[in-house]
């Protein structure tokens, strides 16, 4: 009887005690993803690669003995529903952490709250600077932000190609705007100014009076801050016009579909990468690749890895390692010190992570890739800001 009333006290104490979401079996995590609604296709990608990685881990035994549990809650990438289903992964679920959530806005409507509740946030489907800088101590953002990228894209104008002359068009909105700022900020260490800045609304369907300015300032290379249909919309009607100036766009419009919907327009444009690009010319990188695509077609055989779904991988893979680094006595305030470890940290897909006190800015390098012949190919290797 004695024995019976140790044993029971000694499991009412590990169980007041125990950290949430944290099971001797699992550890419960959550995320949020636009399951439907028009950006289904994204969420849905990414929920996949997040699925297939956690699938694989599980099948391998997990962490430390513990399966990871995925609670995916669907927010439509409506900010508003976001708050409400986070707050029911957190409040209802008791879930251990956020991994991987899609969307600015949805990112940065959750952000605040996440980090007075303590719960750890790894990996923001987001480009906004305003998830890492200044740096919270539970959100970790991977993917580049729009700060660093357009610091980038100028450094590589001017020094890469030598350019004199450089328009900056980006939509009316913070992530065009942030873009923008970017840009000029790395032209001042030049002492230069944009040739040309157009502001544009992206649910606009015709750019030929715009275009028109483009012309008469002849730039010789040009910035475009859009999504995938504006963006594509934009360099038609720039070409169309006689605009021959050298074009980057954003990471976020790195996707075979751009080349589909862009066809021979697409031919020379450049574009940010953040992820290694997977060809026979580097094999490192190739094998890589290969070794997800068998880890993520496990879960969904001959399915094709779209880019959603290698970014659901890497939030998948980065998390791991950190419970990996946080020992088999799991909490969130070890998560959180593990996290900080990482320092240039390559996994699968996921290359050059680096975390520490102070740092949420996962990524500091990205590499620029052109269209050549209806393909990606990479033209710098990973570079970064002096």
């Amino acid at each position: 009887m004695k024995k019976l009333l140790v044993v029971l006290l000694l499991s009412f104490v590990l169980f007041v005690f125990a950290e949430v979401g944290v099971y001797p079996d699992k550890v419960v995590v959550g995320t949020f993803q636009a399951l439907s609604g028009p950006y289904a296709v994204i969420g849905q990608e990414m929920s996949k690669g997040m699925l297939a990685y956690f699938n694989w881990i599980n099948k391998n035994n997990g962490v430390y003995g513990r399966k990871i549990e995925l609670i995916i809650a669907d927010d439509q990438l409506n900010p508003t529903k976001t708050v409400v289903e986070v707050k029911r992964l957190v409040e209802s679920d008791k879930v251990f952490a956020i991994v991987g959530g899609l969307g600015t806005y949805g990112c940065l409507a959750v952000m605040d709250y996440l980090e007075q509740n303590k719960v750890p946030f790894v990996y923001q489907g987001a480009g906004t600077s305003l998830l890492v800088v200044p740096p919270k101590r539970y959100i970790f953002g991977v993917q580049p932000d729009y700060t660093l990228e357009g610091q980038l894209i100028a450094k590589f104008f001017v020094e890469n190609l030598k350019k004199k002359r450089i328009g900056i068009i980006y939509m009316a909105n913070d992530v065009g705007k942030e873009g923008l700022a970017a840009v000029k900020m790395r032209l001042e260490k030049y002492g230069m100014k944009p040739a040309l800045e157009i502001a544009y609304n992206p649910l606009e369907t015709d750019y030929s009076t715009l275009a028109v300015d483009v012309l008469k300032v002849s730039p010789d290379a040009i910035v475009i801050y859009g999504f995938l249909t504006d963006t594509v919309r934009w360099i038609k009607t720039l070409r169309d016009y006689g605009v021959n100036a050298d074009i980057v766009t954003t990471y976020a419009n790195a996707d075979p579909s751009f080349i589909n919907l862009a066809g021979k327009y697409a031919e020379g444009v450049y574009l940010t990468g953040w992820v290694p690009l997977a060809t026979p010319d580097r094999p490192e990188f190739l094998r890589d690749y290969q070794r997800a695509v068998a880890i993520f077609q496990e879960s969904y055989p001959n399915q094709i890895m779209s880019s959603y779904a290698v970014a659901g991988f890497i939030a998948a893979e980065v998390f791991v390692e950190g419970l990996v680094r946080a020992g088999p006595d799991l909490t969130r305030e070890k998560l959180v010190e593990a996290l900080e470890t990482f320092k240039n940290w390559n996994g699968i897909l996921a290359k050059d992570i680096t975390w520490g006190p102070g740092l949420r800015r996962g990524k500091s390098t990205m590499y620029f890739m052109k269209i050549e012949k209806g393909a990606f190919t990479a033209v710098t290797d990973l570079i970064g800001l002096d």
